[in-house]
């Protein structure tokens, strides 16, 4: 199910940050896959399940070793093999430019790309580049 422009505005007011536009039209056209792994095992989150608090964070690979206080404006919007691999997109309360996508395992990150568009364009495209 899709989101719609009420859901990102209350997404963005509960947490404070501004969603860049091809985040936004991602919301608005695919909304994650269905709370579901792909074909490929790729899942990515709908608007309601996006998150931030990495607290709790469970998967294959052990995130408790991460640093979590530098990654405080880092969203999860999705994983590979059920969180083997979670990717996060950096959002602040000012529109930007560059919106850093991680891409996380265990206590290990890198950066995959700088704006969400570019991270669909290496997942359609160059799949075998996602690893850290």
């Amino acid at each position: 199910m899709t989101a719609n422009d009420l859901k990102i505005n209350e997404f963005q007011n509960n947490n404070k940050i501004l969603i860049p536009s091809d985040l936004k039209q991602y919301f608005l056209l695919i909304n994650g896959s269905n709370d579901m792994p792909l074909d490929n095992l790729y899942e990515f989150y709908s608007i309601n399940r996006i998150f931030n608090e990495f607290k709790d964070w469970n998967g294959v690979s052990d995130y408790n070793k991460l640093e979590f206080q530098q990654f405080e404006n880092v969203f999860i919007f999705g994983n590979y093999e059920f969180n083997f691999y979670s990717f996060g997109i950096e959002l602040s309360n000012t529109l930007s430019s560059i919106n850093r996508i991680f891409i996380f395992c265990g206590s290990e990150y890198r950066i995959i790309a700088n704006i969400f568009s570019e991270f669909i364009d290496l997942y359609l495209e160059n799949p075998e580049e996602i690893y850290v």
